[in-house]
């Protein structure tokens, strides 16, 4: 009987050692996982410091040049007001201002023809929407055409003279 009694003790013992292993070793694993844990948080952390010091120097470095670049149009702002590029090639006869202003527009309708076609070529409209509009915009530039050809003739005219 002792010997039975021993014998379930020494089972009863086991049982406990083994569960109190196997709980140690199950807080030791959580251990080791929060300890891996803990240093990629610690390295993320030291990664946003990083990133809080380059940006803040991109900062600065934005704000220098913004300076430079308010200062250097505060300085240059009168000589564009005063060298605007339109005003430099801006025709001073009305007839010659007239005759740029239509070459322009004649060069809009040939833009818009080619884009027509582009658009019937991709399947964007239709064969009539097409013929519809491409009428429209080649009646229009006819008249361009021959209203440039009037002002170039009185343009000759005036040089002639």
């Amino acid at each position: 009987m002792v010997s039975k009694i021993e014998h379930d003790l020494k089972q009863r013992y086991k049982i406990f050692v083994d569960r109190y292993e196997a709980e140690m070793n199950a807080l030791h694993q959580q251990e080791q996982e929060l300890v891996a844990g803990k240093e990629q948080i610690d390295d993320v952390l030291i990664r946003i410091e990083e990133e809080k010091v380059k940006i803040g120097e991109t900062i600065e470095l934005f704000q220098t040049k913004d300076g430079e670049l308010r200062e250097f149009l505060s300085l240059h702002e009168r000589e564009t007001e005063e060298n605007q590029v339109d005003k430099q090639i801006e025709p001073k006869a009305t007839l010659f201002k007239q005759y740029l202003n239509l070459f322009a527009e004649e060069s809009a309708l040939d833009d818009a023809i080619y884009y027509l076609a582009e658009a019937l070529r991709n399947d964007v409209i239709n064969i009539q929407v097409f013929l519809r509009n491409v009428r429209t915009l080649a009646r229009k530039k006819f008249m361009v055409r021959a209203l440039m050809n009037k002002v170039r003739e009185q343009t000759n005219k005036c040089e002639i003279k």
